[in-house]
């Protein structure tokens, strides 16, 4: 665990700040239950103040030039990277993933956490509004115009899988458009937002244009939510808050990801061993507790015995332990909550006749071993809904019908990643199966920052990531000049 103490502030109009009330928490290592560091305990007063602060940031950021904002990202960029190894630990540190792969969440030279502010600055540039033709009626007198224009206060509300990441994907786009932000971190990972804004702050964004509030969900995110005072909610989290905040937020533009039990179809015609090592790192990297970590693997009969064979040697081989050792491949789920839901849910396997493989004890602490179901059937909890943790739930089919059909046979619809070496196989199943995405000879937790990212069904809302976000971030307003009714 590290020697150092982090005690850091909120982030409000510009000022570092205890909360109203006084009060503060703590944060624990998942590693070894030690404390990283603490924060405020916001509270709604706090969260009212800090929407009536973006709110004067947002008309500030506005008014710079869209010349002066995207020097304003590349500067924050150039000073991020003297943060690098700190970005990184932080987020090892809050989240628990293993440190090589914190590095490559939280670099903040070759991390993808910060490359969207690369993305956000460069693809600003080209988005515009157009000039529309008149159809309704016989005149070249009318021009029609669509602008896009700031949504206005933008909230970015994360779980702790993604510390770093999950505020870059709201914050450089939204600032870019000329939006501000509120961050509002998960209680147990909130370090990594507040390194963001003291590195916005560092860089020259106007007061308010960026603020963070630690503190509860039911506290601070429900003001932040429902308070007519913020435009936008960006989400990413568990099913039952995104019911939650849809709920409340009204009439805003909603952009949610939700943790989904995203299915690994393997084919009989897949290269297996390519197909092996994607299950490994998309059920077990970032500890299985991403929200596109993959949570099914269906199998084609033929392929069963090959895979399993293959996937259980890679699994036994895979070295759980501390996240802050460089050999640690798994670390800790991340608090007790998420481990009791994991236990309960390999317990109702086991009493509905799965067959464990390898794994499934709970050594010490938070750590699960990775483990591996077979013969999971649809009314196990393992496969019905997200189970976090390394759990591989394996289910067999005979056809690419059965294939679709199991992979659409759940409420989710987020990120699927199929394995086959038939381009009539690829076609069926991307266009057949309901999601957001469909990787082909690619593993589930995959994605670019340059394609729309997001889910169907109880996934998730909207599109984030490149130019979606700008579209979903903005205002469209329509201007019609009829140039035949001007004065002579």
């Amino acid at each position: 665990m590290s020697d150092k103490v982090y005690q850091k502030k909120a982030f409000i109009g510009g000022e570092w700040v205890e909360s109203e009330s006084g009060e503060r928490f703590e944060v624990q290592y998942p590693g070894d239950g030690s404390v990283i560091g603490a924060v405020p305990a916001c509270t709604r007063k706090d969260a009212q103040k800090a929407i009536d602060a973006a709110i004067e940031g947002q008309k500030a950021l506005a008014k710079l030039s869209l010349v002066k904002r995207i020097e304003l990202l590349h500067k924050a960029i150039e000073l991020a990277k003297k943060r690098d190894e700190e970005s990184s630990r932080l987020t090892c540190l809050e989240s628990g993933k293993p440190i090589q792969q914190a590095v490559w969440e939280g670099s903040t030279i070759d991390g993808y956490s910060w490359s969207n502010f690369h993305v956000a600055a460069a693809n600003i540039k080209s988005h515009r509004g157009m000039t529309l033709p008149n159809v309704t009626e016989d005149s070249n007198n009318k021009r029609l115009i669509h602008i896009y224009e700031p949504v206005g206060v933008v909230v970015n509300i994360s779980t702790f899988s993604y510390p770093s990441e999950m505020p870059n994907c709201t914050i450089p786009y939204a600032l870019a458009v000329g939006n501000s932000v509120i961050v509002k971190p998960s209680s147990g990972s909130p370090f990594s937002s507040i390194l963001i804004a003291e590195v916005l702050e560092e860089a020259g964004f106007p007061p308010g244009s960026i603020n963070v509030l630690t503190g509860a969900g039911d506290e601070v995110g429900a003001e932040l939510v429902s308070n007519t005072g913020t435009q936008a909610i960006g989400l990413f989290g568990q099913e039952p808050t995104g019911e939650k905040v849809a709920q409340n937020a009204a009439m805003k533009k909603q952009l949610f990801a939700i943790v989904s039990n995203n299915p690994l179809i393997v084919m009989d015609d897949a290269n297996i061993e390519a197909a092996v090592e994607a299950a490994v790192g998309g059920c077990y990297a970032h500890n299985g507790q991403s929200p596109i970590s993959t949570r099914r693997i269906l199998l084609h009969k033929d392929v069963h015995q090959e895979f399993v064979s293959r996937f259980v040697e890679r699994t036994q081989a895979l070295n759980l332990a501390d996240p802050l050792d460089e050999k640690a491949d798994v670390g800790p789920v991340h608090n007790s909550k998420v481990l009791e839901t994991a236990l309960n849910h390999l317990e109702d396997a086991r009493n509905k006749g799965a067959k464990f493989l390898t794994g499934g004890n709970n050594p010490k602490g938070l750590y699960l071993e990775p483990t591996i179901i077979d013969e999971a059937t649809g009314d196990m909890l393992v496969t019905q809904e997200a189970t976090p943790g390394p759990v591989a739930p394996i289910m067999t089919f005979e056809n690419i019908d059965q294939a679709v059909e199991l992979a659409n046979s759940t409420r989710f619809g987020f990120q699927i990643g199929a394995f086959t070496s038939g381009l009539a196989n690829a076609y069926y199943l991307a266009e057949n199966i309901q999601a957001g995405s469909v990787y082909i000879n690619e593993a589930t937790n995959c994605w670019d920052e340059m394609a729309p990212f997001g889910g169907v069904k109880k996934s998730g809302i909207g599109r984030m990531l490149s130019d979606w976000t700008f579209n979903e971030l903005s205002q469209i307003k329509m201007i019609l000049f009829d140039l035949g009714k001007v004065k002579k």
